[in-house]
């Protein structure tokens, strides 16, 4: 599955560990709830590390490619095409 934002991150991450509930990733993870509601809400992206340590402990093929992802849908939010031009190639 190719990730491109945090809340695929989530879900990737609940079905890759076997986990059913948001409640349960936070718990597991030592996240507040209302963390993982803000990510699971679009409000926030997991920083670079906690984006890498999610798809670490999951065993992602190419956990430096979420990252990338993650930080090119951080850039775009904050409206510098520039920069999530330069991570997105970095995801492919």
């Amino acid at each position: 599955m190719k990730i491109s934002n945090s809340i695929e991150l989530l879900d990737w991450f609940k079905e890759s560990v076997n986990i059913d509930s948001d409640y349960s990733i936070a718990k597991l993870l030592g996240f507040s709830r209302q963390y993982v509601s803000q990510i699971r809400n679009g409000k926030i992206e997991f920083s670079d590390f906690k984006a890498l340590e999610l798809a670490v402990l999951a065993k992602h093929p190419e956990p430096l490619k979420v990252v990338a992802a993650i930080e090119a849908a951080k850039e775009e939010r904050a409206g510098n095409p520039d920069k999530a031009k330069l991570w997105r190639e970095q995801a492919a």
